[in-house]
């Protein structure tokens, strides 16, 4: 980020009962009539801190909801959740999901009728953070504010410096310009819902490495690229590859490797969306494990990614790194800078010290 240590150091200070605080009260509502289920992960695969659900599950308890706790090993897919778990979602009035089967749920209906959050705070360390902290009634309606600019638009333009120029059209009927919302709520707000790909055409360069949508996993899920390509787009589908002949046999295979895991397309572009919380933040090696990284790293304004290979949302997500985004002309977001932030409308939103992240010169390190 280009502001002072000072400011840095302030709002990465860890501030873990006022995350907490945020998710229970600002988005869960949380009141002593609930059934509350907290479900994280264990295992050596495990993605989250495995501690995250005792240190929230102490504060429900304190506003007398009906807590209980679950962890499950990570799944390959949402199906084969245990059925201990299956029931009790059914019993539970809001499900909060510190595991990635929140992940592989947001697309498809999952058991029980309750509300599901599904927390990116990785760490207690994320959940401390102002990533988390800021009031997410306010994050909110800062979404539904781009949401509503996205939905009267008509077109759009991606760009990037590595080469990627591609340009689509939002659907006609414009109360579907974004695709259907998620199935699960996300906490924190990070992300705006997908926009299917509808006559997307132009250049899309592939570099560093493509991993998976999240909806499951499969071994050699992130395919590390020695040298980037060029691919032709046109209509939403991938109809030519140029750059080096060992690289893009790779990615081709690896393309028609996801495709199969949900049937349709390797070469089709389906849905993309871009993150819109600058407070996004990862503080370990990406390359540890990219699928990690991916997890929490989207959230940040600088990392663009479209899903593609296969029916939608499909298994293979492929990363873009400070993009330029126009809607019908109007800049959104500039060498990965959440400019819309700046617009006095949405700033009047925030008080004077929320202000001094949610900006588009605050940015953190994601690692890349």
């Amino acid at each position: 980020m280009e502001k002072s240590h000072n400011l840095r150091e302030r709002f990465e200070t860890s501030n873990l009962s006022k995350g907490i605080e945020n998710l229970l009260h600002n988005c869960v509502r949380i009141n002593a009539e609930q059934k509350l289920l907290l479900v994280g992960e264990v295992g050596e695969s495990s993605y989250y801190d495995d501690d995250l659900c005792v240190a929230v599950n102490e504060v429900a308890e304190n506003y007398g909801a009906k807590t209980s706790v679950i962890y499950e090993t990570p799944r390959t897919n949402a199906a084969e959740m245990s059925a201990a778990l299956r029931q009790e979602m059914h019993v539970a009035d809001v499900i909060i999901l510190f595991s990635r089967l929140g992940d592989q749920t947001r697309f498809i209906e999952s058991p029980g009728r309750g509300r599901k959050i599904m927390c990116y705070t990785l760490t207690k360390a994320h959940l401390g953070a102002s990533f988390a902290t800021i009031d997410h009634r306010k994050m909110t309606r800062m979404l539904d504010l781009l949401e509503s600019c996205i939905r009267t638009s008509s077109n759009y333009r991606i760009q990037t410096s590595e080469g990627t120029d591609l340009i689509g059209d939002l659907i006609v009927d414009r109360r579907n310009a974004i695709s259907k919302k998620f199935t699960v709520e996300l906490f924190p707000v990070m992300i705006f819902a997908p926009i299917v790909c509808r006559n997307v055409s132009g250049k899309l360069t592939v570099s560093n490495f493509v991993t998976s949508t999240s909806t499951r996993a499969y071994d050699q899920s992130a395919l590390m690229l020695d040298s980037a390509v060029s691919v032709l787009v046109e209509d939403s589908k991938i109809t030519g590859f140029d750059g080096d002949t060992e690289t893009v046999n790779q990615l081709d295979l690896q393309l028609k490797r996801a495709a199969k895991l949900s049937g349709g397309n390797p070469y089709a572009l389906n849905s993309w969306h871009t993150g819109i919380n600058p407070g996004t933040f990862f503080a370990c090696d990406p390359f540890d494990n990219l699928e990690r990284w991916g997890t929490v790293a989207y959230g940040s304004p600088r990392y663009t990614h479209i899903h593609g290979a296969g029916n939608h949302p499909g298994d293979v997500a492929y990363n873009l790194m400070d993009a330029t985004i126009w809607f019908d002309d109007e800049l959104f977001w500039e060498d990965g800078r959440f400019v819309f932030l700046d617009q006095p409308e949405v700033q009047a939103l925030f008080n004077h010290e929320e202000q001094e992240v949610l900006n588009s010169r605050f940015r953190l390190d994601i690692g890349i």
